[in-house]
């Protein structure tokens, strides 16, 4: 799909915006900043999810269902403040799952390691469940020999970095910088905005 040059002009006048605050900059009590323009200002997501509890839990799954709950209230709130997708989502915790995973289908389960139950998994885990590793379009179209190939994502990747020739790197499941496919990926609550931004792109681009 052609996108116009003001829609274009659009996305990157909003990632300008958030790449020139301090990738160190932390955001105290994970507050997000402040809308800043009126591109910004315009995005809204409806992303929601549901997590499946057990009527009587034990003190190991309430422990993992409060983690959870944290993990996804904060990936949907940067979701929904940074990109324009409207996904229903149901969550379970599966101790058997190793880390955690997502699907098309709007399934994320989280496994019994905590360390995975955290923000930075919820919005990877997210990003499967529109499309990332898991639609035929980012198969056999957005992803080719290992590049991202979407006009609008790569330029926001390229705003953000400051790199005319950046790429988004992926395979048959991931992206990377900013996918978050490890909870070690994140150093500020900035990068929550740059993974939405480009998930924002990939949309943009046919995800």
């Amino acid at each position: 799909m052609k996108k116009s040059p003001c829609f274009l002009t659009a996305i990157v006048a909003l990632t300008v915006t958030i790449a020139s605050c301090s990738k160190d900059e932390a955001i105290v009590n994970d507050k997000m900043p402040a809308a800043t323009t009126v591109a910004e200002a315009a995005i809204t997501g409806n992303v929601t999810y549901t997590l499946v509890k057990s009527a009587t839990p034990t003190a190991t799954e309430q422990a993992a269902y409060d983690l959870i709950t944290t993990a996804m209230d904060t990936a949907v709130k940067y979701m929904n403040a940074y990109t324009t997708f409207t996904k229903s989502i149901t969550v379970t915790y599966v101790p058997s799952v190793a880390t955690a995973d997502g699907n098309i289908n709007g399934s994320i389960r989280f496994g019994s390691n905590t360390y995975y139950m955290n923000a930075a998994t919820a919005l990877h885990e997210i990003a499967h469940t529109v499309g990332v590793g898991t639609s035929s379009v980012w198969w056999n179209t957005l992803i080719v020999s290992g590049i991202y190939t979407g006009p609008v994502a790569t330029q926001i990747l390229r705003t953000i970095t400051g790199d005319s020739t950046a790429q988004i790197h992926g395979d048959s499941q991931h992206f990377w910088p900013y996918g978050f496919n490890y909870p070690s990926e994140f150093s500020s609550y900035h990068d929550y905005i740059y993974h939405c931004n480009i998930l924002e792109g990939m949309k943009q681009d046919g995800l």
